[in-house]
Protein backbone atom coordinates (compact mmCIF):
# COMPACT_ATOMS: atom_id res chain seq x y z
CA UNK A 1 0.00 0.00 0.00
CA UNK A 2 0.82 3.43 -0.99
CA UNK A 3 1.94 5.60 2.63
CA UNK A 4 0.61 9.16 1.19
CA UNK A 5 -1.84 10.37 -1.50
CA UNK A 6 -1.85 13.80 -2.46
CA UNK A 7 -4.99 14.93 -3.65
CA UNK A 8 -4.89 18.50 -6.11
CA UNK A 9 -8.28 20.02 -6.76
CA UNK A 10 -7.73 21.71 -10.41
CA UNK A 11 -9.62 24.53 -11.65
CA UNK A 12 -8.07 27.45 -14.22
CA UNK A 13 -5.13 26.56 -12.90
CA UNK A 14 -2.94 25.53 -16.20
CA UNK A 15 -0.44 28.96 -16.08
CA UNK A 16 0.57 27.71 -12.26
CA UNK A 17 0.59 23.66 -12.37
CA UNK A 18 3.78 22.91 -13.75
CA UNK A 19 6.16 25.11 -11.55
CA UNK A 20 3.58 23.77 -8.15
CA UNK A 21 4.03 20.23 -9.82
CA UNK A 22 7.44 20.35 -10.27
CA UNK A 23 8.07 21.84 -6.56
CA UNK A 24 5.47 19.39 -4.87
CA UNK A 25 7.49 16.36 -6.48
CA UNK A 26 10.79 17.61 -5.30
CA UNK A 27 9.38 17.70 -1.66
CA UNK A 28 7.81 14.03 -1.77
CA UNK A 29 11.20 12.64 -3.57
CA UNK A 30 12.74 13.82 -0.11
CA UNK A 31 10.60 12.58 1.96
CA UNK A 32 11.07 8.47 3.21
CA UNK A 33 7.59 7.40 1.67
CA UNK A 34 5.70 5.89 -0.94
CA UNK A 35 3.35 8.62 -2.59
CA UNK A 36 1.06 8.80 -5.38
CA UNK A 37 -0.41 12.56 -7.02
CA UNK A 38 -4.16 12.82 -8.02
CA UNK A 39 -4.84 15.44 -10.07
CA UNK A 40 -8.70 16.23 -10.21
CA UNK A 41 -9.57 18.60 -12.72
CA UNK A 42 -12.88 20.25 -11.90
CA UNK A 43 -14.00 21.22 -15.27
CA UNK A 44 -11.40 23.88 -16.27
CA UNK A 45 -11.92 25.67 -19.32
CA UNK A 46 -8.39 26.26 -20.14
CA UNK A 47 -5.80 23.83 -20.64
CA UNK A 48 -5.74 22.17 -16.96
CA UNK A 49 -7.25 18.88 -17.86
CA UNK A 50 -4.40 18.75 -20.87
CA UNK A 51 -1.81 19.27 -18.48
CA UNK A 52 -3.15 17.11 -15.87
CA UNK A 53 -3.18 14.05 -18.36
CA UNK A 54 0.26 14.98 -19.31
CA UNK A 55 1.93 15.17 -16.40
CA UNK A 56 0.62 11.68 -15.70
CA UNK A 57 1.23 10.31 -18.41
CA UNK A 58 5.41 11.05 -17.70
CA UNK A 59 4.95 9.30 -14.42
CA UNK A 60 2.09 6.71 -14.74
CA UNK A 61 3.77 5.12 -11.93
CA UNK A 62 3.01 7.80 -9.05
CA UNK A 63 0.65 10.58 -10.88
CA UNK A 64 -2.97 9.65 -11.78
CA UNK A 65 -5.69 11.80 -13.54
CA UNK A 66 -9.22 12.59 -13.20
CA UNK A 67 -11.87 14.53 -14.77
CA UNK A 68 -15.17 16.44 -14.26
CA UNK A 69 -17.18 17.35 -17.02
CA UNK A 70 -18.48 19.90 -15.43
CA UNK A 71 -17.77 22.62 -12.76
CA UNK A 72 -18.79 21.03 -9.44
CA UNK A 73 -16.62 22.30 -6.46
CA UNK A 74 -13.72 21.90 -5.11
CA UNK A 75 -15.41 19.87 -1.94
CA UNK A 76 -16.20 17.47 -4.99
CA UNK A 77 -12.90 17.53 -6.45
CA UNK A 78 -11.52 16.49 -3.33
CA UNK A 79 -13.95 13.94 -2.33
CA UNK A 80 -13.43 12.25 -5.52
CA UNK A 81 -9.49 12.09 -4.66
CA UNK A 82 -10.45 10.55 -1.61
CA UNK A 83 -12.40 7.97 -2.61
CA UNK A 84 -9.86 7.00 -5.31
CA UNK A 85 -6.88 7.09 -3.43
CA UNK A 86 -4.37 4.31 -2.00
CA UNK A 87 -2.69 5.84 0.41
CA UNK A 88 -2.87 5.10 4.27
CA UNK A 89 -3.07 8.83 4.52
CA UNK A 90 -4.60 11.12 1.84
CA UNK A 91 -4.77 14.65 2.21
CA UNK A 92 -5.27 18.17 -0.28
CA UNK A 93 -3.36 20.84 -0.54
CA UNK A 94 -3.78 24.04 -2.41
CA UNK A 95 -2.60 23.83 -5.89
CA UNK A 96 -1.35 27.40 -5.72
CA UNK A 97 0.75 26.63 -2.90
CA UNK A 98 -0.03 29.97 -0.95
CA UNK A 99 0.60 26.94 1.94
CA UNK A 100 4.11 25.74 0.90
CA UNK A 101 5.05 22.37 0.13
CA UNK A 102 7.71 22.06 2.94
CA UNK A 103 4.51 21.38 5.67
CA UNK A 104 3.48 17.95 3.82
CA UNK A 105 5.71 16.48 6.39
CA UNK A 106 4.86 18.19 9.41
CA UNK A 107 0.88 17.39 8.68
CA UNK A 108 1.92 13.46 7.53
CA UNK A 109 4.10 12.78 10.70
CA UNK A 110 0.89 13.29 13.72
CA UNK A 111 -0.75 10.70 11.44
CA UNK A 112 1.61 8.22 10.73
CA UNK A 113 3.62 8.07 14.15
CA UNK A 114 1.40 9.41 16.59
CA UNK A 115 -2.05 8.22 16.17
CA UNK A 116 -3.72 10.85 14.72
CA UNK A 117 -6.77 10.44 12.71
CA UNK A 118 -6.00 13.66 11.05
CA UNK A 119 -4.07 17.14 10.98
CA UNK A 120 -4.71 20.29 9.25
CA UNK A 121 -2.31 23.64 8.83
CA UNK A 122 -4.03 26.04 11.05
CA UNK A 123 -3.00 29.36 8.96
CA UNK A 124 -0.67 32.51 10.17
CA UNK A 125 -0.89 35.08 7.77
CA UNK A 126 1.90 36.92 5.83
CA UNK A 127 -0.08 39.92 5.83
CA UNK A 128 0.02 42.41 3.10
CA UNK A 129 -2.24 45.37 2.64
CA UNK A 130 -3.57 43.80 -0.33
CA UNK A 131 -4.75 40.67 1.62
CA UNK A 132 -6.33 42.63 4.73
CA UNK A 133 -9.49 41.89 4.13
CA UNK A 134 -9.44 37.90 3.07
CA UNK A 135 -7.58 37.88 6.68
CA UNK A 136 -10.42 39.53 8.56
CA UNK A 137 -12.83 37.92 6.73
CA UNK A 138 -11.25 34.63 7.63
CA UNK A 139 -10.50 35.35 11.07
CA UNK A 140 -14.16 36.52 11.70
CA UNK A 141 -15.39 33.21 9.53
CA UNK A 142 -13.39 31.18 12.12
CA UNK A 143 -14.72 33.07 15.23
CA UNK A 144 -18.43 32.58 13.91
CA UNK A 145 -18.31 28.48 13.29
CA UNK A 146 -16.55 27.85 16.41
CA UNK A 147 -19.11 29.64 18.37
CA UNK A 148 -22.42 28.11 16.21
CA UNK A 149 -21.22 24.62 15.84
CA UNK A 150 -19.41 24.12 19.22
CA UNK A 151 -15.96 22.90 17.70
CA UNK A 152 -12.71 23.40 18.73
CA UNK A 153 -10.97 23.43 15.58
CA UNK A 154 -9.27 26.81 14.97
CA UNK A 155 -9.28 26.99 11.27
CA UNK A 156 -11.76 25.00 9.42
CA UNK A 157 -11.31 26.78 6.34
CA UNK A 158 -7.33 25.79 5.55
CA UNK A 159 -6.72 24.10 2.31
CA UNK A 160 -4.20 21.59 4.30
CA UNK A 161 -5.93 18.87 5.71
CA UNK A 162 -4.97 14.92 6.06
CA UNK A 163 -6.63 12.08 6.77
CA UNK A 164 -5.59 8.53 7.70
CA UNK A 165 -8.03 7.35 4.60
CA UNK A 166 -9.59 4.53 6.71
CA UNK A 167 -10.93 6.51 8.98
CA UNK A 168 -12.14 9.73 6.58
CA UNK A 169 -13.90 7.62 4.64
CA UNK A 170 -17.09 6.52 6.38
CA UNK A 171 -17.30 10.14 7.11
CA UNK A 172 -16.88 11.53 3.59
CA UNK A 173 -20.61 9.84 2.97
CA UNK A 174 -22.28 12.58 5.12
CA UNK A 175 -20.81 15.17 3.94
CA UNK A 176 -22.94 17.26 1.91
CA UNK A 177 -20.94 20.23 0.43
CA UNK A 178 -19.24 20.04 -3.26
CA UNK A 179 -17.55 23.79 -2.47
CA UNK A 180 -15.66 25.54 -0.41
CA UNK A 181 -17.77 24.52 3.16
CA UNK A 182 -16.20 21.25 2.12
CA UNK A 183 -13.40 22.25 4.10
CA UNK A 184 -16.00 23.35 7.08
CA UNK A 185 -18.17 20.47 7.34
CA UNK A 186 -15.69 17.44 6.81
CA UNK A 187 -13.77 18.82 9.86
CA UNK A 188 -16.43 19.31 12.18
CA UNK A 189 -18.14 15.93 11.09
CA UNK A 190 -14.89 14.45 12.07
CA UNK A 191 -14.65 16.23 15.17
CA UNK A 192 -18.22 14.98 16.00
CA UNK A 193 -17.27 11.59 14.96
CA UNK A 194 -14.56 10.95 17.64
CA UNK A 195 -11.44 11.44 14.93
CA UNK A 196 -8.61 12.74 17.44
CA UNK A 197 -7.22 15.71 15.21
CA UNK A 198 -3.72 17.87 14.89
CA UNK A 199 -3.84 20.80 14.29
CA UNK A 200 -0.34 22.43 13.26
CA UNK A 201 0.73 26.43 12.57
CA UNK A 202 1.57 26.69 8.89
CA UNK A 203 1.99 29.92 6.72
CA UNK A 204 -0.36 31.28 4.29
CA UNK A 205 1.04 34.14 2.06
CA UNK A 206 -1.39 35.21 -0.63
CA UNK A 207 -0.59 35.17 -4.33
CA UNK A 208 -1.15 38.32 -6.55
CA UNK A 209 0.28 36.82 -9.43
CA UNK A 210 -2.62 34.80 -10.50
CA UNK A 211 -6.57 35.11 -10.43
CA UNK A 212 -8.40 33.65 -7.28
CA UNK A 213 -11.40 31.20 -7.76
CA UNK A 214 -12.95 32.48 -4.12
CA UNK A 215 -15.53 35.54 -4.39
CA UNK A 216 -15.45 36.47 -1.02
CA UNK A 217 -19.00 38.16 -0.15
CA UNK A 218 -20.46 35.31 -2.46
CA UNK A 219 -18.67 32.54 -1.13
CA UNK A 220 -18.82 34.07 2.29
CA UNK A 221 -23.18 34.52 2.24
CA UNK A 222 -23.08 30.78 0.69
CA UNK A 223 -20.72 29.38 3.61
CA UNK A 224 -22.64 31.14 5.92
CA UNK A 225 -26.19 29.84 5.21
CA UNK A 226 -24.50 25.90 4.63
CA UNK A 227 -23.36 26.70 8.16
CA UNK A 228 -26.48 27.71 9.82
CA UNK A 229 -27.75 24.33 8.08
CA UNK A 230 -25.37 22.01 9.46
CA UNK A 231 -25.76 23.22 12.71
CA UNK A 232 -29.69 22.44 12.30
CA UNK A 233 -28.47 18.99 11.22
CA UNK A 234 -26.23 18.93 14.72
CA UNK A 235 -29.18 19.25 16.76
CA UNK A 236 -31.31 17.26 15.28
CA UNK A 237 -29.13 14.16 15.69
CA UNK A 238 -28.74 15.39 19.46
CA UNK A 239 -24.79 14.64 19.04
CA UNK A 240 -22.98 16.19 22.31
CA UNK A 241 -20.57 19.01 21.42
CA UNK A 242 -16.70 18.28 21.37
CA UNK A 243 -14.97 17.89 24.74
CA UNK A 244 -11.92 19.59 23.55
Amino acid sequence: MTDLSLILALYEEGPTLPDSLQRIVKELERLPWTWEIILVDDGSTDDSRLRADQFAAQHPDQIRASHHDTNRGRGAAVANGLRIASGTVAGYLDVDLEISESVIEPCVVPILFEGYDASLGERTYRLRPRSWFRHLLSRGYAVIVRALVATSIRDTESGCKWFRRDSILPILDHVQSEGWFFDTEIMVLAERAGLSISQIPVTYSRRFDKASTVKPLKDSLSSFRQLFDLRRRLKRQGDPPPSQ
